[in-house]
C-alpha cells in the first residue's frame, strides 16, 4: 500500500472513529509533532514542528530574496573582526 492509499484509508477511519480513538489518534499526532528531531547551534532541541517552521521561514526568505551570498557573507564576516 503506498502513502496516498494510506492516507484516504486513515481518512475513511477517521470519519468512523469514536471519540476514544480520535483521542488516541491526536495524541500520537502531539507526540509526533513535539518530537526532539534536531539540534540548533547552540544546542538546544528543535521539535519537528519547529523545525518545518524554520524551512518555511527559509523558503519564503528565498522567495522574497532576503538572502546573502556567501561571498558577501564573508566579506560582511571579516568586518565583525573590526568592531
Amino acid at each position: 500500500m503506498g502513502l496516498p492509499e494510506l492516507k484516504e484509508k486513515i481518512k475513511n477511519q477517521l470519519d468512523l472513529a469514536d471519540e476514544r480513538v480520535l483521542r488516541i489518534v491526536s495524541s500520537v499526532f502531539d507526540n509526533y509533532l513535539n518530537e526532539v528531531v534536531s539540534y540548533d547551534a547552540k544546542g538546544n532541541p528543535v521539535t519537528l514542528t519547529e523545525y518545518h517552521n524554520k524551512v518555511e521561514e527559509g523558503l519564503e526568505d528565498i522567495k522574497y530574496n532576503r538572502i546573502i551570498s556567501s561571498e558577501d557573507l564573508s566579506k560582511e564576516m571579516k568586518d565583525w573582526d573590526n568592531e
